[in-house]
């Protein structure tokens, strides 16, 4: 069974001792920016992504996926013990983790976290071995057309992805397109806003672009904000049950639910666990067997949302994988690592280096199990965490924002690209105005300007090319009724509302 096979390549390629511990520190890591206040996994694989450049591409990439995984596991810690979500993704585990960490059951709620995350993992993991393959085929048949659509529409999903900032989140995408054209022109060899500087031939570097966004920005943040105040008495209680730990099983329908929104969400470019989690808590609630009122300690609320949110990681992998689209922005700084190494994302990836998709979803399954021991055996002391002051955390956050800059080619310009980017994050910040589309842009734009010449070259500049071959115009579609969506609602409600009782007929 090819399943079975790769599997097994997956597991030998991780049989070496520098994979073995980029995993356990990967893990540990995670763990460790998921308790924390103000951190989160993309700071802290924005900071590490330099120091991945130079070991081997399987080593840096389990290393990173172990901070991604590791720090949905340990943002559920905070959320029901101090009702801090240590991520977003775990502000609905807060809803009920924290009123049962209350009324004296948090070991309960901790068991209960950690296992419906673990299930969500492994199925995630397995999931990514079973579609990545066939989807695979599917996406070796796209040409230029079908490539320039799917970038087309997985940019709109970023946009409605957030929401009522629909049109910043589009214009942050556009300027990362922008971004990706400095530098020299492929074709003719024009230089294009490069503004007479040499470092700009070669274009912006994501490198320092991610640190700053990410690292250097999310610090200045932290440094500026002031200290939270929580209830922390609940922190001596931290600790697991054994018995809790079998629970989720109780709730076979409820945890299929959060299954299947977070690994259908998770392929979703840029909509991420907060959506998915969302959905499944408020799905779940309308079909929960407890009694418990949602909102007030409701188990199988705890159960929806993590099984949901750890779902999530398999289903991002897998667009990396077959389309070389990332699914969030962290998935997008992950592909950093196969950029540096040579390695294009996409489907000929699954037959050059085979060794590498493989390790992925072997090293996704593992990451899990090594996340839920550390968690076993370090759960106490690791609650502790949370009462590190976050400004400290934001200090050392951008000393190693800096360090990590400059490691990435020793160069001082990388620096103050990153310092520029930290300040503009900064800024965007404070204006709420998201900075996630601008990476995922850049790491896009250089496949959508190669596919749309190449499209447009083939058809003599006709864009009718996008609409003539059936998969580009099916997304094509999928772009319009994405964007006509509210149109047609606000329309569907005018036609099909039901008049007011109170309304007068004539007779």
């Amino acid at each position: 069974m090819e399943f079975l096979s790769d599997l097994s390549s997956g597991l030998m390629a991780l049989a070496s001792l520098p994979v073995a511990l980029a995993i356990l520190v990967g893990a540990a890591l995670g763990i460790i920016v998921g308790v924390l206040p103000g951190v989160g996994p993309g700071v802290t694989i924005a900071v590490l992504l330099p120091f991945t450049y130079g070991m081997p591409p399987l080593v840096g990439i389990c290393l990173l996926l172990g901070v991604y995984c590791g720090a949905f596991y340990g943002g559920a810690v905070t959320s029901i013990l101090i009702r801090t979500p240590g991520e977003a993704s775990s502000i609905m585990t807060m809803l009920d983790g924290y009123p049962m960490a209350r009324r004296g059951e948090a070991q309960r709620a901790l068991s209960l976290a950690f296992m419906s995350a673990f299930v969500g993992g492994i199925v995630s993991a397995l999931l990514l071995g079973l579609a990545a393959r066939p989807l695979s085929v599917v996406a070796g048949r796209f040409g230029a057309a079908e490539s320039v659509m799917a970038i087309v529409l997985a940019a709109l999903c970023v946009a409605k992805a957030y929401r009522r900032q629909f049109f910043p989140a589009l214009m942050m995408t556009g300027l990362g397109f922008f971004i990706a054209t400095v530098g020299i022109d492929p074709n003719s060899n024009e230089l294009r806003y490069t503004l007479g500087t040499g470092e700009l031939l070669n274009g912006l570097p994501l490198v320092p672009v991610a640190v700053g966004l990410f690292g250097m920005a999310q610090a200045l943040v932290m440094i500026s904000s002031p200290r939270p105040t929580f209830d922390a008495t609940l922190l001596s209680s931290a600790g697991l049950s054994w018995r809790a730990f079998l629970e989720p099983l109780r709730y076979p329908k409820t945890m299929g639910k959060g299954l299947l929104l977070g690994a259908a969400i998770g392929v979703l470019p840029a909509v991420g666990s907060v959506l998915s989690t969302s959905l499944a808590y408020f799905w779940a609630k309308r079909g929960a067997t407890d009694p418990t009122p949602f909102g007030s300690g409701n188990p199988e609320g705890i159960v929806a949302a993590e099984s949901a949110n750890n779902s999530n990681s398999g289903g991002a992998m897998i667009t990396v994988l077959t389309l070389g689209i990332p699914g969030d922005a962290i998935t997008a700084i992950i592909m950093g690592v196969f950029v540096v190494h040579g390695i294009v994302p996409g489907p000929t990836l699954f037959i050059e280096r085979p060794e590498i998709v493989n390790g992925v979803f072997a090293g996704l399954l593992v990451l899990n199990i090594v996340i839920l021991a550390l968690l076993v055996l370090t759960i106490r002391p690791l609650a502790r965490l949370a009462y590190v002051d976050a400004r400290i955390l934001g200090v050392g956050i951008l000393a190693l924002s800096f360090v990590g800059a400059f490691a990435a080619a020793n160069s001082t310009y990388y620096v103050w690209v990153a310092t520029g980017f930290g300040a503009f994050g900064w800024l965007c910040a404070r204006l709420n105005i998201p900075t996630i589309p601008l990476i995922l842009g850049m790491v896009m734009g250089d496949t959508l300007e190669a596919s749309l010449r190449q499209a447009l070259s083939v058809s003599e500049g006709s864009l009718l090319v996008f609409l003539t071959r059936p998969m580009s115009a099916c997304m094509a579609a999928g772009a319009v009724l994405l964007l006509a969506w509210p149109l047609i609602e606000r329309l569907a409600r005018q036609i099909f509302v039901r008049p007011s009782s109170t309304q007068r007929h004539p007779s």
